[in-house]
C-alpha cells in the first residue's frame, strides 16, 4: 500500500510531504485547493506522461517520490526481478520521478534508473485509480476479463492455460521453421553434400600445411643448402688446412703447458670441449650431404597440394582448422535435416494434442465467464441501485469466438467488455464512452465491493466518487468505501461529509499565500479538528454550532456504523 507522498515544484505544490495510513484515507478541501493535483503528482510518479506545464512557476525541476510496501503479487516481484531491483525485507518500495523545464524526465525505482514504462508497468501491482483521470483500469477491456476471471475463481486456470497458450505458440514457430527447413530440403542437402565430399575428399590434417611449406622451402633450395653443406664440411675436416686439422696439434702443445701450469687447464678444457663439438658438427654436415637430394616431382605434389588447399581456404575462408569446423558443421547439418522430418512429425502430433487440450480449457473457461458474467451482471446492478444509480443498465458481455484453433487467444475465445447506460431507455455502451468520472468510479466502487476477496490492487483512488449524488447517498457510498477499505487501502477525494465521516485518517488539502504566492498544503486532522471540517463541508464556515453539531452527529454515526460492521456495536 502507499505509505507516502513526497512532492516537490509541483503546479502550486512548493514542498510536501503526505502520509498515507490503512484503511480509508479521505482527502477534503475547498473547491480548487488543489485535491487534483495530488493525484496528477501521484499518477506522474506512476509513469504518467510528464509535462513542463506541470512544474512550478520559477523552478527548473519537479520531484514526485512515493513509498510503497512491497507487492505481494508474484507477477509484480517478477517484474522487480526482471529489472534487477531488490527490495530489503522491511523496506519499502521507493519510485522516484523528475521533471525537467525542458519537458525531458527521469524515473527510479528502489534508487535504481529506470523507464516511464517500467514505472507504468509496476503500477499495475500496486494502484488503480478511478475518476476523471485517463489510463483507468476499469477503460481496459483486458480488466474487464480479469473481473469475471476472478469474480469466476479462475485465474489459476486462466494463468495455466496461457502458459500452455505460450508453450503451442512455440510449436507453432518450430513447426513453421521445419517446414521452411523441409521446402529447402532437398536444395540444402545437396549444398551440403557437395560441400562434404570435397572437404572430406581433401583429407586435410591440422598442420599439414604448415610441414608441407617447411619442406616445399627444402626442395627450393637444395643447390643453395647443398653448396653451403659442402663449404662448411671441407672447411672443418677435408681441406688441407682444415679448423680440426689445424686445432689437434695445438690441443697437444697446450695439454703438455697445462702440465707444467694447472691454471691452463680451463683452457685446455674448453678446447677439448671445442673439439668435441666441431667433431660432431663435421660429422652432422657429412650425414647431412649424403642424405641431400633433389626430387623435382616430389616439388610438384607438394605445389599442388599447397595450391588446393589454398583453392578451399580461398572458398570457404580461413585456416585448415577453420575448414576442418566447417566440415565438422557440414556433418552435423547433415544430420539435423535427417532428424527434421521425423522431428516435424513429432511436432505435429504435439501440436494437434496440445491445441485440442487448448480448446478444451478455453471452453471451460467460457463457460465459467459466462456465469461469472450474469453473476457480476446482477450484483453490480444491485449495487448501483445502492449507490444512486437504480436506473442504470449495465451488462457484462462475453463474446466467445468459433472453436476453433484459430480463434484461440493467450487467455482463449472470449472478449469480455462492460457496457453501461446510465439514463433509461438508452442502449448500453462501452464505458469509456458513456460513462462520467463519477459514475466510473461508482461502477469500479460496485465492482470492488463484490470481488474485495478476489482482488489483489493493495490501494484503491476514487476521485469524484460522489460527482451526482446527494447526502443521503453519501452515506452508502462512504459506507461500502470503508467496506471495501477493510481489504485495501483506499483514498478518496471528496466534497461530501457523509463520506468523509468514514475516513480512518481525514486530510485536508488548502491554500495559503505566504509572501503574495499560491500553494497548497496537506495537513492530517486530529479527532478534535474534524468537526470543524465536516461543518465546513456541510456549508457552516466550521463555525456554525448547528453545523458543528451536524458535523458531531455524522462522526458519531459513522463510528457507530464502522462497529458495527466490526461486530464492536456498544
Amino acid at each position: 500500500m502507499l505509505r507516502e507522498l513526497c512532492i516537490k515544484n509541483v503546479a502550486v505544490i512548493d514542498t510536501l510531504t503526505v502520509p498515507f495510513v490503512p484503511g480509508l484515507n479521505v482527502l477534503t478541501g475547498e473547491t480548487g485547493a488543489g485535491k487534483s493535483i495530488l493525484i496528477d503528482a501521484l499518477q506522474l510518479v506512476l509513469g504518467a506522461r510528464s509535462s513542463e506545464d506541470l512544474l512550478r512557476s520559477g523552478a527548473e525541476e519537479a520531484v514526485v517520490e512515493a513509498a510503497f510496501d512491497p507487492p505481494e503479487d508474484p507477477a509484480g516481484l517478477a517484474l522487480l526481478a526482471a529489472e534487477g531491483i531488490a527490495v530489503d525485507p522491511g523496506e519499502f518500495l521507493v519510485l522516484r520521478r523528475h521533471v525537467f523545464r525542458d519537458g525531458k524526465s527521469k524515473a527510479y525505482v528502489g534508487g535504481r534508473l529506470t523507464s516511464a514504462a517500467t514505472l507504468r508497468a509496476l503500477s499495475e501491482y500496486l494502484v488503480d485509480i478511478h475518476g476523471q483521470h485517463p489510463g483507468q483500469p476499469l477503460l481496459d477491456p483486458r480488466r474487464h476479463r480479469e473481473f469475471v476471471d476472478a469474480l469466476a475463481g479462475i485465474l489459476s486456470e486462466t494463468a495455466a492455460y496461457r502458459e500452455r497458450f505460450v508453450a503451442w505458440q512455440g510449436l507453432q514457430r518450430e513447426r513453421d521453421a521445419l517446414l521452411d527447413l523441409e521446402r529447402e530440403r532437398e536444395r540444402r542437402t545437396e549444398s551440403l553434400e557437395f560441400q562434404r565430399r570435397e572437404l572430406e575428399g581433401a583429407h586435410l590434417a591440422p598442420d599439414e600445411e604448415e610441414a608441407l611449406a617447411a619442406e616445399r622451402a627444402i626442395l627450393a633450395n637444395h643447390e643453395r643448402l647443398f653448396s653451403t653443406v659442402e663449404r662448411a664440411y671441407v672447411a672443418l675436416e677435408e681441406s688441407e688446412d682444415a679448423v680440426l686439422t689445424r686445432l689437434g696439434p695445438l690441443a697437444t702443445r697446450l695439454r703438455e703447458a697445462a702440465a707444467i701450469d694447472l691454471r691452463l687447464r680451463a683452457v685446455l678444457e674448453a678446447l677439448e670441449t671445442a673439439l668435441v663439438h666441431l667433431g660432431e658438427a663435421a660429422r652432422g654436415l657429412r650425414d647431412y650431404r649424403g642424405r641431400i637430394e633433389f626430387d623435382p616431382q616430389r616439388l610438384e605434389r607438394i605445389e599442388a597440394r599447397l595450391h588446393e588447399i589454398g583453392k578451399l581456404k580461398r572458398k570457404y575462408g580461413g585456416g585448415v582448422v577453420e575448414l576442418l569446423a566447417r566440415l565438422a558443421g557440414v556433418c552435423r547439418d547433415l544430420e539435423a535435416l535427417e532428424r527434421s522430418e521425423a522431428r516435424l512429425q513429432d511436432v505435429e502430433r504435439a501440436l494437434g494434442e496440445s491445441g485440442a487440450e487448448l480448446l478444451q480449457r478455453a471452453a471451460a473457461l467460457s463457460a465459467a465467464r459466462r456465469g461469472a458474467a450474469q453473476a457480476l451482471q446482477k450484483a453490480v446492478l444491485a449495487e448501483l441501485t445502492e449507490l444512486g444509480m437504480a436506473k442504470a443498465a449495465f451488462e457484462v458481455r462475453v463474446a466467445t469466438a468459433a472453436g476453433d484453433e484459430a480463434a484461440l487467444g493467450p487467455h482463449g475465445l472470449d472478449a469480455v467488455e462492460l457496457l453501461i447506460s446510465p439514463n433509461p431507455g438508452e442502449p448500453v455502451k462501452p464505458l469509456h464512452k458513456i460513462a462520467s468520472g463519477g459514475e466510473l468510479s461508482r461502477v469500479m466502487l460496485a465492482i470492488r465491493t463484490i470481488l474485495a476477496d478476489a482482488d489483489r490492487t493493495p490501494t484503491v483512488i476514487f476521485d469524484e466518487v460522489d460527482a451526482g449524488i446527494g447526502g443521503s447517498m453519501g452515506e452508502v457510498v462512504g459506507r461500502k468505501l470503508w467496506a471495501a477499505s477493510r481489504r485495501h487501502q483506499v483514498l478518496c477525494v471528496t466534497h461530501l461529509p457523509q463520506i468523509a465521516c468514514f475516513g480512518d485518517q481525514h486530510l485536508v488539502v488548502q491554500k495559503r499565500n505566504p509572501a503574495d504566492r499560491t500553494e497548497t498544503t496537506v495537513r492530517t486532522l486530529s479527532v478534535e479538528e474534524r468537526p470543524r471540517e465536516v461543518a465546513r463541508m456541510l456549508g457552516g464556515g466550521g463555525r456554525s454550532g448547528t453545523a458543528l453539531d451536524h458535523a458531531n452527529e455524522l462522526l458519531a454515526a459513522a463510528l457507530r456504523l464502522k462497529r458495527r460492521s466490526k461486530g464492536l456495536s456498544r
